[in-house]
């Protein structure tokens, strides 16, 4: 088995982003972004990861990795 680690706050944070920012400029819900950046998301949206990505710039790889276990 392995686990799915999210990294959207580190990410934010080591890139002097906002969660606010992020919601205005990607069309997102504040709660929602919350939710990933507290790692309380049980199913991944792909939308949602897109819609991420192209607002931050960055690959999916930048915000969510896989760790064997």
């Amino acid at each position: 088995m392995g686990e799915i680690i999210i990294k959207l706050d580190k990410y934010l944070k080591s890139n002097n982003i906002s969660r606010s920012s992020l919601v205005r400029n990607g069309g997102l819900r504040y709660d929602t972004i919350l939710n990933y950046c507290r790692g309380n998301v049980t199913r991944l949206d792909t939308d949602t990861l897109a819609k991420i990505c192209g607002t931050l710039k960055c690959n999916i790889e930048d915000i969510i990795e896989f760790k064997n276990t």
